[in-house]
């Protein structure tokens, strides 16, 4: 059954503490930046389903190879610039998609930067490892002799033959005991999107709120966009037909019985009645809509997968 509506401000956050990483440079990433995490601890009540929703400090210096995903994510960016390939960065306030299965680095992060970012499963419905299993299948990899460097799992295989993995693939297939698949590329790359770039339309149905449609990806239709607020605005609830997360950019709302300002999220299950959302002063929102968390969809995308795993 699905958890109820989820509220945290940005000081409600957990901060993700790492002793190693996979990523970044040098060996356990520890000879350039790294990342700083604070987590919001979203419950979504939904079986097999782990996600990650999180405010990302990237420090100058880190660096991590170029790499693919068996997860989708999203990256809005808050301050500062976050590199994403060589010579590409995303700007503050855009916004990066990067799908499953699709090629996208080296980062080399030039200067501090500030993100949003949302990591979860795509439409191949791969199991998201959890920080805890994150770090067992970091113990069990360092407990082989496994030593990471750049990025990069280096080892010795039964034969006594050495080779290299991608450091977070070698971390997911060692929790899960299961060989890495990602689906095939939806989009040859990562998608870059400047919001600045589309129009504000009023909402037909509420006075006082403007919409920014940013973008629908995959055959899911998970969904992307912003939601301006005019002053003294009061929207109303409704019923939700997909999992949706939202994440204050700017100003002040009051939800689900509390005040939240900037760098607040909130999520909201399916079939769940919202209550209104109000602002007394304005506020922006970026909003995150995912119809194949719905249970129907959800469902059949985990029976799929683990009839894909057992297929001879």
């Amino acid at each position: 059954m699905s958890a109820g509506i989820q509220t945290y401000r940005f000081d409600e956050a957990v901060l993700r503490v790492r002793e190693d990483d996979v990523r970044g440079r040098g060996l356990d990433g520890k000879d350039g930046g790294n990342v700083q995490a604070y987590m919001y601890p979203f419950d979504p009540g939904i079986e097999g389903l782990n996600l990650r929703f999180s405010f990302d400090r990237v420090l100058d210096g880190f660096y991590s190879p170029r790499h693919r995903h068996n997860f989708d994510q999203f990256r809005y960016v808050l301050s500062g610039t976050i590199n994403i390939g060589k010579g590409l960065a995303l700007a503050q306030g855009e916004c990066g998609y990067f799908p499953e299965g699709t090629y996208y680095g080296a980062q080399d992060q030039k200067g501090d930067g500030e993100a949003l970012v949302m990591q979860f499963p795509g439409p191949q419905g791969a199991h998201f490892i959890t920080q805890p299993e994150y770090r067992e299948g970091v113990a069990r990899l360092k407990a082989a002799g496994a030593v990471f460097e750049n990025g990069v799992c280096r080892r010795t295989d039964g034969q006594g033959r050495e080779f290299n993995q991608d450091g977070f693939e070698a971390v997911w297939e060692s929790f899960t005991g299961e060989a890495v698949t990602y689906a095939p590329p939806r989009y040859g790359e990562p998608v870059i999107i400047k919001p600045e770039g589309f129009r504000w339309l009023p909402d037909p149905v509420s006075p006082g709120l403007e919409v920014r449609r940013l973008g629908t990806f995959n055959e899911y239709r998970t969904a992307l966009s912003q939601w301006r607020l005019s002053s003294g605005a009061v929207i109303p609830g409704g019923t939700l037909a997909a999992p949706e997360f939202r994440f204050v950019l700017k100003g002040e709302v009051t939800f689900a019985g509390k005040t939240l300002p900037a760098r607040s999220a909130a999520f909201i299950p399916e079939g769940i009645e919202t209550g209104i959302l109000e602002s007394r002063d304005g506020a922006e929102i970026l909003v995150i809509s995912i119809p194949m968390y719905a249970a129907a969809f959800w469902r059949q995308i985990r029976e799929k997968r683990a009839a894909a795993a057992s297929a001879p």
